[in-house]
Parts: structure tokens; C-alpha cells; sequence
């Protein structure tokens, strides 16, 4: 790494490095409190202020400065579960619930939110390519594109490996699939927007002031902090991948996984259009699940992936992102990295997000990576369902918020599942070059 690159994310630099907020004494006593002043939690005070409930949202650091704040800012509804699958899980009808809240009603939600509340976050509804690692991977992502267009009236179609290059200037990948209705914005941007609504809507918010303990009873909730005690009559866990283990359930369900990306130097938008034809949101298939795309101005190329499942130190991880990077696009060999950094992820067991109540406490979390719009459209679900609003309702609190007896919270087993992960990419690879060496040979 040159002294030059910058160690923190490239949206920083317009929006702004997330800022303290104005220390203010904190209330006895509220009717709600959030903990988690990111995307969900500044979602769910929105809701909550909007129905005239005191809400105090507390955050160990300053809002949004968190993942909310570090993704990759594509936005639309990924997800890491197959049709077949959420409907062995759920049934017919709540699978094609959870489909249409993650393609389409979160992002419907998220666009209303920036017209209401006038945030102006870069977004831009460019669409979103699943690329495709390997050849055989293309019948069964037509069957299951196909079982979610029956599900759920998704935009969507399939990309064969002869129109690829319409889609990217490459020729690793074979083939793919377009979902229309995604789109890339500037996250830093979108939740600072949020926190402002928070803020006019009237919550207050205040950083850097952690939920040290939370004792319940059957008067509400006590929750100690750093700068002493407040009552509230609920509680709302929206801490995604920086959940603790001191959180009860949802300390024991979610679990966090780091996620790395760099920004290249300016390339120019000649150069940049040219290796994305169509300005889509990116993602591939292959176990190190890169993802990329253009700048909001279109100058550069934001590029992350899973370099790692441990916290690795920014030279190696840069180091693997330039080497996964120039493997899709060889041209960009020498290019300069401008920044590189990372943030925490929230993943549950079952590869999907979970909103719901254990022993007293609400928790609205497990994104899997996806959270740009099922983070503020869940934390606004939470909300109504905290009030009793029956459009509170979501699929995703019949989901299973699945535990596993080994895990309390610390994380022990993730540089494990990064040897399991290299050697599988290794394997995958292989499998990638032999499927391609007939077209190349």
C-alpha cells in the first residue's frame, strides 16, 4: 500500500467523515430505545418519531459510521437463499413475501424515503448483474430466476455467455442474470440522510454513548450507558454486525463477517464506460464474492470482495482485492488504489435477515450483506410492529433465527471457514479456467 491510499471509504469524501452528534443530557425515560444508530435504527426512529413516540437512539461510535456507511452502495434484493429453498423453509406463500419485500417493496420503501425526506444519495437505478463463475452454474440460475418470476413480478432475465460482453468487459465470467429493478448510491450519503430525518422527525440521537447492560422487568427496560441509566418501554437491537454477545439471542444468532473494498484512482469515464458497458451494480458467484462497479460520477471503479473471514491489516487485503480485481479486468495492472477499507457485515446462520422479539427485547437484523434497502425497511417494520401497527407485519419475522450451541457471540470459527473457503476457491478456479480453456484454446 502507498502512503497515499486513504484508510477510510471513498464516500467520505463527499459526504463526510460521520460526525459526533451534539451531546445532549440524556431523558429518564422514553417510550422507545434503539440501539444502533445506523440504517435500521435511524429508520426505526424515523418511524417511531413519526407516530409521536419518544425515541432516544444510542451508538457506541458516531452515527452511521458503521457499515451503513462502508458497503459497496449498490441497493436492491440480494439474497444469498435459492427459491427452492425459502420455499422448503417457509411455503409458497410466505417465500413469495419474503421475495417481494427484497426486490421489490424495500426498495420502493428506500425510493420513498428519498423523495419524502429530499436525500440526495447518488442513487441512480442502473440495475444489478449477477455474474456467473462458472458454466455450470447457468441451468440452475435460469430455474431459479425462472421459480422467482413465479413467486414474485421481478424484472429480471438471463444473460448468456455469448452477450456478456453487452454487460462487462470480460470474458471470465459465463453468463449471467440482470435484475432490473437495482441501483447503485453513495451509502455515507443515504445514511446521513437518515439521520437528519431521525433528527427533524424528532428523535434524538446520540454517539459515542454504548449500551453498556440491559436489565427487563415488567415495567419496560433499563438500559445503563456510559453517562447513566434510561428507562424505556422498548427496546430495539439494531447493531446488524457489530451485535455482542451481551445481547441475549440476537447476540447468539448474528454474527459478523468483515468485508473489504478499494476504490481505484480516477480512471476517467471513457475508460470506465468502457469496462461497464450498461454502468450496472455488480456481483459474481465464485466463494471469494466480488462485487463492483462505477463510481457515482463514473471516474472509478469501487471494488470489493471477500478477501478474508478474519481482520486481516489493509496491505494484505488490498494486495488480494488488486489481484481479484486484475484477474476480471487485466488492463487495470498498475492502476493506483486511492482508498481501502473495510466494515463488519451481519449474517445469521440461516442467510437471511430476522425482525422479532426475544425475552422482552425487539431486534430488527442479519442483512447477509444486503442492507441498503432491507436495513431501512425492516427497521421501519420493527417500529410499526413496536407500536402494534399491523403494517408491522413482514415476512421476515416468520423466518427461524436459526443458533448453533457453539457460538456465544465471539466469532472463533470464521479464520476456520477462510481455510474452507480458500481451498473451495482454489477448486473453483480450477473449474473455471477448464470450462473456459475450449473457448480460449
Amino acid at each position: 500500500m502507498t502512503q497515499s491510499t486513504k484508510k477510510f471509504p471513498y464516500w467520505w469524501d463527499s459526504a463526510g467523515h460521520p460526525a459526533p452528534t451534539q451531546e445532549t443530557e440524556l431523558p429518564g425515560e422514553v417510550d422507545a430505545l434503539v440501539v444502533g444508530a445506523g440504517l435500521t435504527g435511524l429508520s426505526a426512529a424515523r418511524t417511531l418519531a413519526m407516530h409521536g413516540k419518544s425515541v432516544l437512539v444510542l451508538d457506541s461510535g458516531n452515527p452511521g459510521q458503521g457499515a451503513s456507511s462502508r458497503n459497496g452502495g449498490m441497493i436492491g434484493g440480494g439474497h444469498k437463499v435459492d427459491a427452492d429453498t425459502l420455499i422448503s423453509r417457509d411455503g409458497i406463500d410466505i417465500a413469495a413475501r419474503k421475495l417481494r419485500e427484497m426486490h421489490l417493496d424495500s426498495v420502493k420503501f428506500a425510493k420513498t424515503v428519498m423523495e419524502t425526506e429530499e436525500i440526495d444519495c447518488d442513487f441512480r437505478q442502473t440495475g444489478r448483474f449477477l455474474a456467473l463463475w462458472l458454466s455450470s452454474e447457468y441451468e440452475n440460475a435460469a430455474r431459479n430466476l425462472n421459480k422467482i418470476k413465479e413467486l414474485a413480478p421481478v424484472s429480471a432475465e438471463m444473460v448468456q455467455k455469448s452477450q456478456l460482453r453487452d454487460e462487462i468487459a470480460s470474458d471470465i465470467y459465463a453468463g449471467g442474470a440482470i435484475y432490473h429493478n437495482h441501483g447503485g448510491l453513495n451509502p455515507a450519503k443515504w445514511v446521513q440522510g437518515f439521520l437528519e430525518a431521525a433528527i427533524r422527525r424528532g428523535a434524538l440521537v446520540q454517539g459515542n454513548t454504548p449500551a453498556i447492560q440491559i436489565e427487563s422487568d415488567q415495567r419496560g427496560h433499563s438500559v445503563l450507558t456510559p453517562r447513566g441509566r434510561v428507562r424505556a418501554g422498548e427496546v430495539l437491537l439494531a447493531t446488524n454486525g457489530y451485535t455482542k454477545g451481551m445481547f441475549g439471542t440476537a447476540g447468539r444468532s448474528v454474527f459478523p463477517v468483515p468485508s473489504y473494498i478499494v476504490a481505484t484512482e480516477q480512471l476517467g469515464a471513457n475508460h470506465v464506460g468502457t469496462l461497464f458497458p450498461t454502468a450496472r451494480m455488480i456481483v459474481e458467484t465464485r466463494e471469494r464474492h466480488c462485487y463492483f462497479r462505477p463510481s457515482p460520477d463514473g471516474t472509478r471503479i469501487v471494488f470489493g470482495g471477500r478477501a478474508a473471514l478474519f481482520q486481516a491489516g489493509n496491505r494484505l487485503f488490498e494486495h488480494q482485492l488488486r489481484s481479484l480485481m486484475t484477474g476480471i479486468f487485466p488492463e487495470l495492472r498498475g492502476v493506483g488504489i486511492s482508498h481501502a477499507w473495510k466494515g463488519n457485515t451481519g449474517f445469521t446462520f440461516g442467510m437471511e435477515p430476522h425482525v422479532g422479539r426475544f425475552n422482552g427485547l425487539w431486534h430488527a437484523m442479519g442483512y447477509c450483506g444486503n442492507g441498503n434497502a432491507m436495513a431501512p425497511w425492516l427497521g421501519h417494520k420493527a417500529a410499526l410492529q413496536i407500536i402494534g401497527n399491523a403494517e408491522g407485519e413482514t415476512a421476515f419475522s416468520h423466518a427461524t433465527l436459526q443458533q448453533r450451541w457453539w457460538y456465544q457471540g465471539r466469532p472463533w470459527f470464521l479464520p476456520l471457514a477462510d481455510v474452507g473457503f480458500r481451498a473451495r476457491d482454489v477448486i473453483s478456479n480450477l473449474r473455471n479456467r477448464v470450462q473456459r480453456w475450449p473457448r480460449e484454446g
